[in-house]
């Protein structure tokens, strides 16, 4: 394991130290999530350490926050490694940043409170598939099934067990969790994400620029997506929707702001549907702001989300967003209200949003009102890491 040390800030008293465990090879909202929670933590009496079991998305981007970077490519394939691991870092806390539903092995709380970490706390940010229905019959492949299913119920339940708080960025991931997983309710909380307000409030226009470089009048409707270009995210339907859109006669376009794996294969969609001129991808941005203030409307077709930083951040700029009905996208979209929230993998309810959001100017601006409005009561960041922060040291 490869070390970034840091120094650590004096106190009279031994300040709390926490370990984050990280493991994923892309950048996105846990990643962001995690940025975010740093940046706060550091502001008090803790000692922080990062431990990436991928990809490193924090030494660049921790802006001179007191973080130790621990760098473990190879992984801890063993449950032996997790424990020396563990005994050896010794923290107070340890929090197993999960993006993906089941990015560590079940043992590794278990490992984590036999090395004798006082707390240990798991963010999860994506809802994990619900369970399978139960088989019957006593066919083998029937009692195959069942012995499948019960392991794997068994083995999240025995992790959740030995955690002592899991935070869910969503309602409909805790509510999968306790229902179908049957994790204790007490011990599995909901906190949303958040956006810095500040982060917008004060932030230079650059709309008309945006527009003007990419060749866009200040009054054509402008769709906006930032997502990674990856199967989840279905952008290939996004672009389906837009063609059909511009068939029946509406004047759209739309800027895709992300980069992923299926970048050339949507890129040759788009030319095979004739989307030159009317759709731009912009590849990854880190800073979006520009983006969102230049759009018009929001929009993710994604066919599994947890609580996407995106939709909020376009919220914080005032867009009406258009998302599908998954995670906890309409936790915060309210359809009709601040947005327009569709069914999944439907081309012709995406394709209907968009025509309204184009030809209803009035309610469209409603609409961003009461978008930003939103977010402002209910999804500020500072209120939103404190509780996490609060969850995690208590």
């Amino acid at each position: 394991m490869k070390r970034n040390a840091q120094a650590r800030p004096s106190s009279q008293t031994t300040p709390k130290t926490i370990l984050f465990v990280t493991k994923t090879s892309e950048f996105g909202g846990a990643e962001k999530h995690l940025l975010e929670l740093m940046h706060r933590l550091t502001r008090c009496e803790v000692r922080l350490s990062v431990l990436c079991l991928e990809e490193d998305f924090y030494t660049d981007r921790k802006n001179n926050a007191q973080v130790n970077v621990i760098s473990c490519k190879n992984g801890l394939k063993t449950f032996y490694d997790w424990f020396r691991t563990f005994r050896g870092m010794r923290p107070d806390v340890v929090v197993f940043v999960r993006a993906v539903p089941w990015t560590y092995n079940w043992y590794t709380p278990v490992a984590a409170w036999l090395a004798g970490i006082p707390r240990r706390v798991s963010i999860v940010h994506l809802p994990p598939p619900s369970t399978p229905a139960k088989v019957e019959g006593w066919s083998i492949p029937s009692v195959l099934c069942r012995f499948r299913r019960s392991r794997r119920l068994m083995s999240w339940r025995v992790s959740a067990f030995f955690e002592d708080s899991t935070i869910c960025v969503s309602n409909a991931i805790r509510d999968i969790l306790v229902g179908d997983y049957r994790f204790p309710a007490k011990k599995t909380i909901t906190i949303y994400n958040g956006v810095s307000l500040s982060e917008f409030d004060h932030y230079e226009d650059k709309a008309l620029d945006l527009r003007t470089k990419l060749g866009l009048g200040p009054q054509e409707f402008l769709l906006v997506c930032v997502a990674r270009l990856s199967e989840q995210k279905r952008i290939d339907l996004l672009l389906l929707a837009v063609a059909r859109a511009l068939r029946n006669g509406v004047c759209c376009k739309c800027i895709i702001v992300g980069d992923g794996p299926l970048r050339e294969e949507l890129e040759e969609q788009a030319l095979a549907l004739g989307l030159s001129g009317h759709v731009f991808f912009e590849g990854f941005r880190e800073d979006v702001r520009p983006y969102l203030q230049a759009g018009t409307a929001f929009v993710l077709t994604s066919r599994r989300e947890g609580m996407p930083f995106s939709i909020l951040e376009a919220m914080a700029c005032g867009l009406p967003c258009i998302v599908t009905r998954v995670g906890g996208n309409s936790e915060v979209v309210t359809h009709g209200i601040n947005g327009l929230v569709v069914s999944p993998g439907s081309v012709d309810e995406v394709a209907d949003a968009i025509s309204y959001l184009a030809t209803h100017p009035q309610e469209r601006a409603e609409m961003s009102r009461m978008a930003r409005s939103r977010v402002h009561e209910e999804f500020n960041i500072e209120d939103r890491m404190a509780q996490v922060r609060e969850a995690i040291l208590r």
